[in-house]
This record gives C-alpha cells, structure tokens and sequence, in this order.
C-alpha cells in the first residue's frame, strides 16, 4: 500500500472503501467534495442546502458500500447530486428567488416602496409566466399554484415524473435570471 492514499485511483479507493476502509473514504470525500458542491450550488443557490445535499451523497455512498458496482466514480456521484437537486426541486424543499424577492417585499420596513416594488415583482411575475413555452408553464402552475406533487403531474399530463422536474428545473433557472438581477 502506497504511503498515501492519494496516489491511489478512484476505482482502488472505492475497493478500500468496500472494505470499510475510513480513511479511503475520507480521501474520496476530499478529492470530490467541491466539484459535487459546486454542481449542486449551480442548481440550488443556497450553501447550506447544498453542503447538506453532498454530505447526504457521501453518507448514502458508505452506507451503500460494498453493496452497489461502481464503474465511474465522478459519474456516478453527480448523477446522485443531480438526482438529490430533483428530489429537493419536486418535494418543493427549495426557495427559489422568486420566493425569496416576496419574502423580502414583505418584511419591507418601508410601506410606500413596498407596494410599488409588489406591483413590479407581480408584473415581472405574470410576464414571466406568460414568456414560458405552453406546457412549462402548465406544469409550473400545477406544481406551484395548485400544489400538485411531480407525480400527480406526470399522470396527469401522461408524462413521465423526469419530464416534469426537468420541466420544472429549467422554469426555476429561468426564473432565477430574471429575478435576481432585480434585485
């Protein structure tokens, strides 16, 4: 065994750490942690979710050791993030910008600049709804006006629950672009 575990390969680590080798864990959790973060950062905008997201791959990765075959380690766990993003996205576990601006509004101090920054926020709200291609915005005002979890969505709309977080993933990252530079 070499003197460190850095000189070793992901798919030697993922060996070790099948045999519940800590320390070939720590090394992968340290060679992959930012570039994870950074992708889940990328669709999130909120640190703290996505430290928590990461930290949840990783514990679902040594929990599941020994017990799951790997071929491309890098792959395999930002496909995970991605998939922890979408299971956040659908559970309605985020707080988009949009969310984020009305909260703002709303603990205002000053009522005059409220009200008129309601009216643009509302404004560029609708303007934004209407901009969404037809079934975008159906399924964004099913997820968010009337609640409906992705599931209920996909067989309402016969589509498949992917279809409807992708659909929902790319409305939030169009959304982001048009509110943040408000604000």
């Amino acid at each position: 065994m070499p003197a460190t575990l850095s000189a070793y390969d992901d798919k030697e680590l993922l060996h070790l750490v099948s045999q519940s080798v800590p320390t070939a864990f720590e090394e992968l959790y340290h060679r992959h942690w930012q570039s994870l973060f950074n992708s889940a950062y990328k669709r999130l905008k909120n640190i703290e979710q996505c430290k928590d997201l990461v930290q949840d791959v990783f514990t679902d990765l040594w929990i599941r050791r020994g017990k799951v075959e790997i071929e491309n380690l890098n792959a395999y766990l930002h496909a995970a993030v991605r998939f922890q993003v979408y299971k956040k996205i659908a559970a309605g576990k985020i707080i988009t910008a949009f969310f984020e601006a009305f909260e703002t509004i709303a603990t205002s101090p000053f009522e005059a600049e409220k009200n008129v920054a309601e009216k643009e926020l509302a404004e560029l709200a609708k303007a934004w709804v209407k901009s969404l291609p037809v079934k975008r915005k159906e399924i964004f005002l099913l997820h968010f006006v009337e609640k409906l979890t992705t599931q209920e969505i996909a067989d309402r709309l016969n589509i498949s629950q992917k279809t409807v977080q992708n659909q929902l993933g790319t409305a939030a990252k169009s959304l982001r672009g048009k509110i943040i530079p408000v604000f």
